[in-house]
């Protein structure tokens, strides 16, 4: 490589991490539970378990999930009463209303001006226009005939409101949405199971910067029972470090320019294959030292290491310098597609580099008549591709990711496991043997088959994939991200060592034992 350009290159790395690692951290971790979940367990309105919300507060609650009244229920209570057109008429033909009474249908009536004023602001944020109007000693809100009030929110009860803020809890809305928005800031949501593991609390709370838990209560169980367990979520949840309040002013997001997030997809495909670039150099680069240090020249394992680590540390300083580029909530707006990018994209780029340009020793084969071997092997390269970008649609297809998905919350302090498992199963490893076999290659002769360093280098381009992504749009901490990159690192390595041994072993095993061939002179005395 070319000296100055890698000098350039490891100084906006370098540049970028500090960046990056010394940002303040603008994200928060709310935890809510559903305040209709707590009314179902206790038989009480929310507002009528004051203590309640106060022990729940204690414990590390932020939040509660309200559902918006409509102001059909409000009439259901009595707060108003809703007259129809046709009640008015029947008023009429009994007598009770005078037919020059003033009164009319499709009205709602009430004494109170509180909840009089709550339905006027109800309805004229969903744009309807009513006038006013009395009867009596009720005030009246002259509707549109054919209203429906069950189709206009009401916004929370103020008693429920009156019973939170008194526990210093924050109010918010349920939907149906990924995002909701507590105190004017967006939070992504994400509801998980009261008893839920400790992996999977950490991936909820890691998941997004700003991210908003809801721990679904077991309402086939006491209320006890469920505040044991939340105690339990709650402290595994604090546990991960986070801001438990969200940020006092929402800042102004900028879109991000045309020319930024072009630079932001351009290191997700070039990231990869530069780390790749600089792990090939480095394997060749230590052979000197392999030498100088007395180690067996033959052995490709140091070189390769040294690669897989140079490698890995490219790949970092890519996520880095992608991460610098964006903001925060702009990286994770374009985290999923970005993601599924840095993963594909690499791939295909190199394997068409490494083998549509190889010039005749590929290409014939394929232009030759088709054949069920080459059926097999498309349907088989689709298989893998579909199981490494959707793991969770391919596994779930065949059956098997209710049974897999247990082994993700095995571990504890693996808790990052889902996320990084191609960098250590398949990335780590494969890069492994692509730089061993370079090492090992006759000069001169194409090799075949699984010696043909090119089909493992592009499996191994998942390792180096993996850590841009994760460093470059990913929400976890960059500190424990970097971490987990060489945790992978370590993991793959280990198993590329288990994997070789076996192969070893099998080796011997099918060659069967070897004749002693050793001439002793006094065999023929025997």
């Amino acid at each position: 490589m070319n000296r100055p350009a890698a000098l350039a290159g490891a100084g906006l790395a370098l540049a970028a991490a500090a960046a990056v690692l010394l940002a303040p951290d603008e994200g928060a971790l709310l935890v809510a539970v559903s305040a209709d979940e707590v009314s179902a367990l206790t038989g009480r309105a929310p507002a009528d378990s004051p203590e309640l919300w106060e022990r729940l507060k204690a414990m590390g609650l932020s939040a509660a999930v309200l559902r918006e009244e409509s102001l059909s229920e409000l009439a259901e209570r009595g707060e108003v009463l809703h007259v129809t057109r046709a009640e008015v008429e029947k008023w009429r033909a009994l007598g009770v209303v005078s037919p020059g009474s003033s009164a009319r249908g499709d009205a709602l009536w009430a004494r109170d001006e509180g909840a009089l004023a709550r339905a006027a602001e109800a309805l004229a944020a969903r744009g309807v226009d009513a006038s006013t109007g009395t009867a009596g000693a009720m005030k009246a809100l002259l509707l549109p005939p054919g209203l429906d009030l069950a189709r206009v929110p009401a916004g929370f009860a103020p008693a429920a409101v009156t019973a939170l803020s008194a526990a210093q809890l924050l109010p918010v809305a349920a939907s149906t949405g990924p995002v909701s928005v507590v105190a004017r800031v967006p939070f992504w949501k994400r509801g998980v199971p009261v008893d839920a593991a400790a992996p999977a609390l950490r991936r909820a709370a890691f998941g997004r910067s700003r991210r908003l838990v809801v721990l679904r209560l077991r309402l086939d169980r006491s209320l006890e029972d469920n505040l044991v367990m939340a105690r339990e979520a709650l402290r595994r949840l604090r546990s991960a470090g986070r801001p438990s309040a969200p940020p006092e002013a929402a800042p102004a997001a900028a879109t991000p320019g045309v020319v930024s997030v072009a630079l932001f997809y351009l290191l997700g495909l070039f990231g990869p294959l530069f780390a790749a670039r600089v792990g090939l150099s480095a394997s060749r680069a230590a052979a000197s030292p392999v030498c100088r240090w007395g180690l067996s020249q033959a052995s490709p394992v140091p070189q390769a290491a040294a690669g897989a680590l140079a490698a890995w540390a490219a790949a970092s300083g890519a996520g880095f310098v992608a991460a610098w580029l964006l903001p925060p909530m702009a990286r994770e707006d374009l985290a999923r597609s970005w993601t599924t990018w840095t993963y594909a994209a690499p791939a295909a780029v190199a394997a068409a580099a490494l083998y549509l340009g190889a010039g005749t020793s590929v290409l014939p084969g394929w232009r030759a008549s088709l054949r069920m071997r080459h059926l097999a092997a498309l349907a088989a390269l689709a298989a893998v591709a579909a199981l490494l970008l959707m793991p969770r649609a391919a596994l779930g297809a065949a059956g098997l990711w209710e049974t897999l998905s247990r082994f993700g919350s095995a571990a504890d302090r693996l808790w990052w496991w889902p996320w990084r498992w191609r960098e250590a199963l398949v990335g780590v490893p494969c890069l492994l043997a692509a730089l061993a076999l370079v090492e090992t290659a006759e000069p001169g002769r194409q090799a075949t088959g699984f010696a043909d360093p090119r089909g493992w280098l592009v499996f191994g381009l998942l390792a180096p994939s993996g850590a841009v992504a994760a460093l470059g749009a990913g929400p976890v901490p960059p500190a424990a991200a970097l971490g987990h990159g060489l945790a992978a690192l370590l993991m793959g390595g280990l198993l590329a060592a288990a994997v070789a041994a076996a192969r070893a072993q099998a080796r011997v095993w099918a060659q069967g034992p070897r004749h002693d061939r050793t001439i002793d002179p006094d065999a023929a005395s025997l």
